[in-house]
């Protein structure tokens, strides 16, 4: 990734990206655990306290792993073709059982039943660190709306709405990346961009419009998810 530093009020950086808590480590966003090796250069990477570093671990295990087994319509680690995956579905078998449980075969079809929360919970931390490293501004408060789904479902106006452009209506926070790349589009109203992380495995957008914030995320080709605040 093309790494621009960030010129924000360093006042911004002393609450957690997640909380508001004082920090004192960092996190990446989004979890290796979603990109394949060698990781991407200069990865994204917000301010948190340790406790919501650790709280989040778990969560970004399983929402990995049941990616990874929808994709494939098992739990079989033979039949799963990411290394990480099948590396922690080896290690914790508990997990895989878990996943194992939530299978649902219908008409031939599998699915799985999700665990929502700890979904959202994955989610929502992308987005809000996603927010803070373009935007420098951290979102604590819960979203006015949050969507996650497979592309394979959405409707192709959905995947019009989802993928197209949208004008940058409101300044971003001044110093920060977001505001960088209004200055060097040279358009106040310059359109949003999708930042590509890992080719096929993970990107976003952060879009500003007055007094809303949209974040979309896009994972494996697969899973896309959007969080809209308001400020």
């Amino acid at each position: 990734m093309i790494q621009t530093k960030t010129f924000n009020d360093k006042r911004l950086d002393y609450y957690c990206s997640y909380c508001g808590k004082e920090p004192d480590t960092r996190d990446h966003i989004p979890s290796k655990i979603l990109l394949d090796e060698p990781y991407p250069e200069n990865l994204p990477v917000v301010p948190c306290c340790t406790q919501c570093n650790n709280d989040f671990s778990s969560d970004e295990e399983y929402f990995a792993c049941l990616i990874e087994c929808a994709l494939h319509g098992t739990t079989d680690i033979q039949k799963l073709k990411r290394k990480k995956i099948k590396k922690v579905l080896s290690q914790k078998k508990s997990l895989q059982q878990r996943i194992t449980n939530a299978m649902i075969t219908i008409d031939g079809n599998t699915y799985f039943k999700i665990e929502e929360s700890r979904v959202k919970n994955v989610i929502l931390k992308y987005a809000k660190g996603h927010a803070k490293y373009e935007n420098s501004e951290s979102q604590w408060e819960a979203p006015v709306s949050f969507w996650i789904k497979p592309i394979i479902i959405m409707s192709q106006s959905e995947v019009d709405s989802f993928f197209g452009k949208r004008e940058q209506t409101f300044f971003p926070e001044v110093g920060s990346r977001a505001m960088q790349g209004v200055i060097m589009t040279n358009e106040i109203n310059a359109n949003s961009y999708w930042i590509n992380v890992q080719p096929n495995n993970y990107s976003y957008s952060v879009n500003h419009e007055l007094a809303v914030l949209t974040v979309r995320i896009v994972i494996w080709e697969y899973m896309a998810s959007e969080i809209i605040w308001q400020y």
